[in-house]
């Protein structure tokens, strides 16, 4: 089992991203994308802003994470929406996927301490979670400190240029024993990394006593690239347009 959707015929390979002129990144960190397939930190949210995001994911974390499956809510909850099309986020996702960008899954992950946990850590790359061709670009947005000690994300650079991976019935990386090179992503709060969904990663646990890891996550595509099924559901457009309504976006709410 290569995705989620083996009965699709779908493009799976690495393909680099060309931005002759980027104008929130550098023309190295373009490269960097390409070579690593990752590029941190960045900074998207300081002083009050980042003190007005903190208090939204802590009064909000119950209605974020108490769903019995899993759903995405910033094209409902105007605060959310704000934050995954936020204009320093944009501008770099510009540079990564052109002008026309649709926010289409997003998820607040708060992983709480858990110093005994047992846990075994998984692998997987979010292009077979997809029903669409391997093009994403995904941002995680540190709510709190992300270190090693509390679980922080860890990469496998240039893993990417092997496109999508044999994976388990659980959708995980099924020769994980093999995954070597791995780098931890240590954020500050209101930092944040950019990176491609044919990128392998790991989320281990929160092994502090104290010490609760949250971050938002958010998948990214241009407008032009054509979904299958239901990602459509909670698409929003975050700049641009969606001329040829491939994903019949949601109005920003508010």
């Amino acid at each position: 089992m290569i995705t989620m959707y083996p009965e699709l015929d779908l493009d799976l390979g690495f393909h680099p991203v060309s931005c002759e002129q980027p104008e929130a990144f550098t023309q190295d960190q373009i490269d960097q994308y390409n070579e690593v397939w990752y590029i941190s930190p960045i900074r998207l949210f300081e002083g009050e802003e980042l003190d007005e995001l903190q208090a939204f994911f802590e009064r909000s974390r119950k209605r974020l994470t108490s769903i019995g499956s899993f759903k995405s809510f910033h094209h409902e909850i105007p605060e959310l929406y704000d934050i995954v099309a936020n204009p320093r986020t944009t501008a770099c996702l510009k540079d990564l996927l052109g002008p026309n960008v649709v926010c289409h899954v997003s998820q607040y992950i708060r992983k709480e301490p858990d110093p005994d946990s047992s846990r075994k850590t998984i692998y997987h790359q979010d292009a077979t979670f997809n029903p669409m061709d391997a093009r994403c670009a995904l941002v995680w947005l540190a709510v709190d400190r992300a270190f090693v000690d509390n679980g922080c994300m860890w990469f496998v650079p240039g893993s990417h240029r092997q496109g999508v991976l044999e994976c388990d019935e659980g959708h995980h990386i099924a020769d994980a024993a093999s995954i070597e090179n791995q780098v931890p992503m240590e954020l500050e709060p209101g930092q944040a990394v950019f990176f491609s969904d044919l990128l392998i990663h790991s989320s281990p646990p929160n092994r502090t006593a104290d010490k609760v890891r949250g971050g938002l996550t958010a998948t990214y595509a241009s407008a032009e690239l054509v979904p299958t099924l239901g990602q459509k559901k909670w698409a929003a457009m975050c700049c641009g347009e969606d001329e040829d309504n491939n994903w019949d976006v949601h109005e920003p709410p508010r």
